[in-house]
């Protein structure tokens, strides 16, 4: 039965401008909200979503405009404020103390601290705030221990405790499978029923047409539509999202990217057997891995962060990692052997962190472009000397072939936008012919021409004879060009499936051992 949708406003932005240096996040926006609603907010990185509510937050000052809540004009001068006003959020990084348990977490700051917190006193109230909507969690738990599901729970019950009646989620289905989506929706139908108003903010077409009344649609800053939930289609979200972009979109807002038939190399390129990381404090580390990727083909590996996936990105090209276990490329034991060494063999590296891993920021493009290549032939002169015409000469083809927005190459990269770094990196790595291509959340933070270059990159890469592992936390990507995704969790592998097997809910169960 469809839920009646009440007219009365709850809270207004009017006229609301904030600029971040040179650059407008927010241009002159209006934005209302019902009450009783869930509210989406869509558009992609860098749209001004997320500054936005941060304003109603009260965590940014707005430049201009005004704020009216439930037809009264406020100042939002800090969460603390905000949260009084009966507005509470939850954030895409999650915000509980990682040593504290559950119900510590959920009562810190409002009842003096650790030591003098009422526990028992409040554990009653805080439980039935939990069943009421369906957030069950485990109270007593310290929430290092806990998964991302029910970290977001833990956020929620300690927002409406706190007696928010407007809640905000920031992109909250970030570190969510499948299975924790349909719980999430669940509860939010239980909340607003309760007389409960939610802002949805996602970049994803398929949540907003499954969870949400009412859609604000953002992009560059402004609002470029609102549509109610009759309203909705993907192909009108799409246009309102990508207005002169031609590109084909899933409901995920990522790019459709065709690929051909995987054509596998007779033998695998890389072999992978028993091999045993040490971890860290974040990290299991990884315990008797094994796995082959072929030539032709991609491999995904898929897990909730925290699950091993940076350390199996980085002993690819790194094996002097390894604990125990073997790592063969091309046929060959590569144990023990230098990134360099490594590097030699055909294989080059994307990291996750493109700026504290992947580039020297101060540095040129040029410069950029030289690193793990300076020991390459044509790159030297008189056999001591870098060749710097050459380098020159090699980073105006990257930057002309990849599209890369820059008035000249001497530019200092750290000047480029994210995409465009990440251009470079990617240029860098494939700036020879390679055997086998390490990428960890290569498109992480950037727009949707920038994630559709990059996989067309990968699949180029595939296409060519390459074998490419590609690390990464998001299944909708990797669902979209991997041949193969497996499934690693608490440092393990727990499965692979072909491309004909590809199930959303299976494979996200696997991922969080349900």
């Amino acid at each position: 039965m469809k839920r009646s949708i009440p007219n009365d406003i709850l809270v207004e932005l009017k006229n609301v401008r904030k600029v971040f240096g040179k650059t407008v996040a927010l241009d002159n926006v209006d934005f209302s909200v019902r009450r009783g609603v869930i509210h989406g907010v869509l558009g992609e990185n860098g749209a001004g979503k997320t500054s936005l509510m941060n304003i109603l937050y009260g965590l940014y000052a707005p430049d201009q405009g005004e704020i009216i809540l439930n037809g009264k004009k406020v100042k939002m001068g800090s969460p603390h404020d905000t949260i009084k006003l009966g507005i509470g959020m939850v954030h895409q990084l999650s915000t509980l103390v990682p040593e504290f348990t559950a119900l510590e977490n959920i009562i810190l700051g409002t009842h003096g601290n650790k030591y003098t917190l009422r526990l028992e006193k409040e554990r009653g109230k805080i439980e039935k705030i939990a069943n009421d909507y369906g957030l069950q969690f485990p109270f007593d738990v310290k929430i290092k221990e806990l998964p991302a599901g029910i970290k977001q729970k833990i956020e929620i019950v300690r927002a409406i405790y706190k007696g928010a009646n407007l809640l905000i989620l920031d992109e909250p289905t970030t570190s969510l499978v499948e299975s924790e989506f349909e719980q999430l929706l669940n509860s939010l139908h239980a909340l607003v029923e309760k007389g409960m108003t939610i802002i949805f903010i996602t970049h994803k077409i398929r949540e907003i047409m499954v969870a949400c009344d009412t859609v604000t649609v953002m992009r560059r800053g402004k609002v470029q539509g609102i549509l109610d939930q009759s309203e909705m289609d993907k192909d009108k979200l799409v246009k309102l999202m990508f207005i002169e972009q031609d590109i084909k979109i899933t409901e995920s807002a990522l790019p459709e990217v065709e690929l051909p038939p995987c054509k596998r190399s007779e033998n695998p390129i890389v072999f992978v057997e028993d091999i045993c990381v040490e971890g860290g404090e974040k990290s299991p580390g990884l315990r008797n891995v094994s796995f082959e990727i072929y030539g032709g083909e991609i491999l995904g590996i898929v897990s909730v962060s925290g699950n091993g996936e940076k350390e199996i990105a980085e002993v690819m090209v790194n094996p002097s990692r390894l604990k125990s276990g073997n790592l063969n490329i091309n046929g060959s034991q590569v144990n023990g052997l230098t990134v360099s060494d490594v590097f030699a063999k055909g294989v080059f590296y994307a990291p996750e962190d493109r700026i504290k891993e992947g580039i020297l920021p101060a540095a040129s493009i040029k410069e950029n472009l030289l690193l793990g290549h300076h020991t390459e032939e044509r790159f030297i002169k008189n056999r001591i000397f870098i060749n710097w015409d050459e380098v020159k000469n090699a980073a105006r083809e990257v930057v002309a072939d990849y599209n890369i927005h820059t008035p000249t190459e001497e530019l200092e990269i750290k000047r480029l936008s994210g995409g465009n770094i990440q251009k470079v990196i990617i240029g860098r790595a494939l700036l020879n012919p390679i055997d086998f291509f390490v990428t960890h959340n290569p498109t992480s933070g950037l727009d949707i021409s920038s994630v559709e270059f990059i996989f067309q990159k990968l699949v180029e890469t595939r296409n060519n004879g390459g074998a490419v592992l590609w690390v990464n936390e998001d299944l909708d990507e990797l669902m979209i060009i991997s041949d193969r995704i497996a499934v690693l969790r608490k440092g393990e592998l727990k499965g692979i499936f072909n491309r004909n097997e590809f199930d959303k809910y299976k494979i996200g169960l696997l991922m969080i051992g349900a």
